[in-house]
């Protein structure tokens, strides 16, 4: 008898056949072991597994061993215990033995009791699978969001174009981290719809409810990606509409911002009109590619759409009458040059200075710096006075009138008040400064002193210093202002000039009282 024979012999006997498949799972369980371990240094020497760690960040390397360790472990017993099972196959009596077995096991299994303790327990195992899946999941977007921390700077350095910085090393690694959060979130979101669909599919009440959810799921998405496909057309002439746009409103960006600067004229075209221009321009740029892009809208052509667009064009047309008013008003206040900013104005009661001309309002700054904010719609109702159009060409003439008695020579009166206005700062010394006599009255002269500035934004500050020169150059003169009304008990005649100014031996003169003779009692 060969030895093949013998074999095939000793294979009929079951004790063997049951302890050779003994044999293959302890040699299997003894094997496991050694290959893992072997595998697992073989990987450290080629430097894979610290490659690997290195670059995912993982904080602690045995856990990565570990796991390795274990996975080649699990594979090499599953393949004995797959030949262990191959090898009892081949006994027909042991084979018989183990399909009534396992008959008599999946009888028992059917039992609805046991289904559904086995049920359960596929439940709990696909749970505790799945938290175990969201914690690697969530250890390894967080070793890929440490590894993009680490590069920020490095590699990733963000983008500049000639000397135009695009986006800096932080927004693209905020970008980047965005994106690994929000990928994490898609993936649990996935596994989670995976799990709901084996947990619902496990008990036979509710793989109906699986099976509906799943096909409506199925069907949205297939309408969305068929209805996102129909609209390509339209998206791309959106993307074109908004490009030419975009780049558009660059261009007369820039023509109009060099013509504000000066460096491209037009005849006839001042320069404060560039960027008003501008706006409009845009203005009406962007509502033309609104109207032009109306038609590509998603839903542009349903009902519900188009009522909206007509009920909110309704509440713009009836709310926007002032704001109408205003924008027009403002455009006719740019285009006639009414004033510009830092001009000082009076616009009817307010004088202040020009801060801010917009097309609805324009802000005024009083000389108490308080800012007013007026309509233009109220600015073109009233009458505009603007004080410094052309005080740097010409001057701005400031005037104010003294009154005097006629008892004081006007020559004197003139190269006075002329003397005070030439000491203010502020007042220019050409065009000289000149007097004006515009009234002989009752009691008095009135005389408007006349005198340039080129300050129109220090009015007030030049005409309370004009006001003091002029007190001093009167007393230095010796003119007493008692006019027009002046009334006190005097002791004698003193002077009503300060004392300062008077000599110091000065002394009031008495009243000169004449006695005219009576003739009649003379003769």
């Amino acid at each position: 008898m060969d030895i093949i024979t013998s074999i095939q012999e000793w294979l009929k006997n079951p004790w063997i056949v049951l302890g050779l498949s003994a044999a293959i799972l302890f040699l299997g369980w003894i094997l496991s072991q050694w290959i893992a371990s072997f595998t697992v240094r073989l990987l450290h020497r080629s430097g894979f597994i610290n490659l690997l760690i290195r670059r995912l960040n993982f904080a602690e390397e045995r856990s990565v061993d570990r796991f390795a360790h274990n996975l080649i472990r699990i594979a090499i017993i599953l393949a004995s215990l797959w030949g262990a099972w191959s090898t009892v196959n081949t006994h027909a009596d042991l084979g018989s033995f183990i399909t009534t077995a396992g008959q008599a096991v999946g009888n028992f299994i059917q039992l609805p009791l046991v289904l559904f303790l086995l049920n359960l327990f596929l439940v709990g195992l696909a749970t505790i699978l799945l938290s175990r899946l969201f914690g690697w999941i969530r250890s390894g977007f967080e070793a890929v969001a440490r590894r993009l921390e680490a590069e920020k700077g490095n590699r990733l350095k963000g983008f500049k174009f000639q000397s135009v910085q695009i986006f800096t090393a932080e927004q693209l690694t905020s970008f980047l981290l965005g994106v690994n959060r929000y990928l994490r979130y898609v993936v649990n979101i996935l596994l989670f719809l995976i799990y709901l669909t084996g947990v619902f599919s496990v008990f036979p009440q509710t793989r109906g409810i699986v099976t509906n959810v799943l096909a409506s799921l199925t069907q949205i998405i297939q309408l969305g990606w068929q209805s996102f496909i129909n609209y390509l057309p339209s998206l791309l002439n959106l993307i074109i509409i908004v490009l030419v746009t975009y780049y558009f409103l660059k261009l007369i960006r820039f023509v109009f911002g060099e013509i504000e600067k000066g460096t491209i004229a037009f005849a006839g075209f001042h320069r404060d009109w560039a960027i008003p221009t501008y706006q409009l321009l845009r203005f009406v740029v962007i509502a033309l590619a609104l109207v032009i892009a109306f038609p590509y809208l998603p839903g542009s052509g349903s009902p519900a759409f188009q009522g909206v667009s007509v009920f909110v064009g309704l509440l713009f047309s009836l709310g926007s009458t002032s704001v109408v008013s205003n924008i027009v008003s403002g455009v006719v206040l740019t285009y006639t040059r009414s004033f510009r900013v830092g001009d000082r104005v009076k616009i009817a009661d307010t004088i202040g200075d020009i801060i801010e001309k917009g097309l609805l309002v324009t802000r005024v700054r009083t000389i108490k710096n308080v800012e007013i904010t007026i309509p233009n719609s109220m600015v073109m109702s009233s009458h505009i006075v603007n004080y410094s159009a052309v005080s740097k060409e010409r001057g701005l003439i400031l005037n104010t009138t003294i009154t005097l008695g006629y008892d004081i020579s006007w020559r004197l009166i003139h190269q006075t008040l002329i003397k005070a206005a030439q000491a203010t700062n502020g007042i220019l010394s050409e065009p000289r400064p000149f007097v004006l006599q515009t009234s002989l009255d009752d009691f008095y002269v009135s005389y408007e002193l006349n005198a340039y500035t080129d300050q129109p934004n220090k009015m007030a500050v030049v005409y309370s210093e004009l006001h003091q020169n002029i007190q001093d150059a009167c007393n230095e003169a010796g003119i007493e202002i008692l006019s027009p009304h002046y009334k006190a008990l005097r002791d004698g005649n003193q002077s009503t000039i300060p004392a300062d100014y008077l000599p110091k031996d000065y002394q009031a003169p008495p009243f000169n009282l004449r006695v005219k003779p009576n003739k009649e009692k003379t003769e």
